[in-house]
């Protein structure tokens, strides 16, 4: 009997997930908006890049006698500093329409990555990036603002959606002003 109702919540369940969209039930909130709270986390390697990579032994890498090596500060690293293959997150072919000098900044901040990359030193990313890092982040939704707690190096984000003015300080994490659309 088990096995049989196990069985059954299972085809339940993706007979479910099978479903367009906007047939499933949304949460929302009293106002109408969708409800967003809750524990959240990325499952692919946007972190590394956007675009579709292949997997390799560093994001930094140097001239070996045969091909590429990992440059010598990331050998230190070990396998942190290595880069997991991802299919990419960009929608419509994968890539993004850099201009010819955007790709070559690319670049060349992929050549120089232990030295301008903030969370090789343990500082925030920032915003969108904070939000694709593999781990854990939590969204605490109200009528007047959405609260975004990361995991990593204990960032914040609270994104006002009534507007209070100007930023009295500067926060690492911007200050967020947003509106519903839609």
């Amino acid at each position: 009997m088990r096995v049989s109702v196990g069985v059954l919540a299972l085809v339940l369940g993706l007979g479910v997930a099978a479903q367009p969209a906007a047939a499933q039930d949304v949460p929302r909130l009293s106002d109408g908006r969708p409800d967003m709270n809750g524990i959240w986390q990325v499952l692919n390697e946007a972190n590394y890049d956007l675009e579709p990579h292949m997997a390799r032994h560093s994001l930094q890498v140097r001239e070996g006698p045969v091909g590429p090596v990992p440059s010598i500060p990331t050998l230190r690293m070990g396998a942190v500093g290595a880069v997991p293959g991802s299919l990419g997150v960009i929608v419509g072919g994968g890539k993004i329409p850099y201009t010819p000098e955007a790709r070559a900044l690319k670049e060349e901040n992929v050549a120089n990555w232990i030295d301008r990359d903030p969370e090789v030193k343990c500082y925030m990313p920032g915003v969108p990036r904070a939000t694709y890092i593999p781990m854990p982040f939590q969204i605490i939704q109200s009528e007047t603002d959405v609260f975004i707690a990361y995991q990593f190096a204990g960032a914040v984000r609270d994104i006002y959606l009534d507007n209070p003015g100007p930023s009295q300080v500067d926060s690492w994490m911007g200050w967020s002003v947003g509106h519903w659309e839609g």
